[in-house]
């Protein structure tokens, strides 16, 4: 059962030991998410998303919107079946900005925040044809209602995943991943939260260049400026085109 889940679902008996641990918790996120990815040759391409979070427990909605510009460089020889190419690259770039306002503050207030963002991921494949991802990522973030809220965010995280080919055909394939990732920000200057990720992505070719379909289980542990947790549910759709 994957980490986040399994959180959500321990004995009324064990809570008391998950708060001591965690801290309280900040209630279920859903954060659905479409990608939209459009390929200019194998070395550059530009990424549209749509990044919704919805917190029921306190009546929170956001919606982010972003835009990013990647360099795909240095090909891996082993084939994948996934239309994202850049599984298939050793290291790509990633420049973009996007903006993330409060659609329903719910009991958490307002926010309207402009970030922007440099990001590198270095990958290689390892014994098993298990795919090893590095990716090291600067934000930089503004609230714009609060001029002086500036902060810097560095973010590493560490994945491993395996793609399973269902049907060479049909383009069709299984890939099983989990990472971990921790966060420093300036806003405390001290790693500020540490999360972790397991999930399953299914890759096919019905348009386009193909589309992923991912449902993902993440478990966010805030580490400051108090300690508390907050299980996360995701699922994404990414359109190549």
């Amino acid at each position: 059962m994957p980490i986040a889940v399994a959180a959500m679902a321990v004995p009324s008996g064990a809570s008391a030991d998950v708060s001591d641990f965690f801290g309280p918790s900040q209630g279920l996120q859903l954060q659905p998410e479409l990608d939209v990815i459009q390929g200019f040759g194998n070395s550059f391409r530009v990424i549209a998303k749509l990044e919704p979070t919805i917190v029921p427990l306190q009546s929170y909605g956001e919606m982010g919107v972003s835009l990013y510009g990647a360099w795909l460089i240095a090909p891996i020889t082993e084939p994948l079946v996934s239309p994202d190419i850049a599984k298939r690259k050793r290291l790509d770039v990633r420049l973009g900005a996007g903006w993330y306002p409060t659609l329903d503050p719910g009991t958490q207030g307002w926010s309207s925040l402009l970030m922007a963002e440099g990001e590198a991921t270095m990958r290689t494949l390892i014994p098993g044809a298990v795919l090893a991802t590095s990716r090291n990522r600067v934000e930089a973030r503004w609230q714009l209602d609060e001029p002086t809220s500036f902060t810097w965010r560095l973010r590493t995280r560490l994945q491993l995943e395996r793609e399973f080919d269902l049907s060479d055909r049909s383009k069709t394939s299984l890939t099983p991943f989990g990472n971990v990732e921790f966060i420093w920000s300036t806003a405390q200057d001290m790693w500020s939260q540490f999360r972790i990720q397991v999930g399953l992505q299914l890759g096919v070719d019905w348009f386009g260049v193909g589309q992923v379909i991912e449902v993902n289980s993440t478990l966010i542990t805030y580490l400051q400026p108090s300690r508390s947790y907050a299980p996360v549910i995701g699922l994404v759709w990414y359109q190549y085109f």
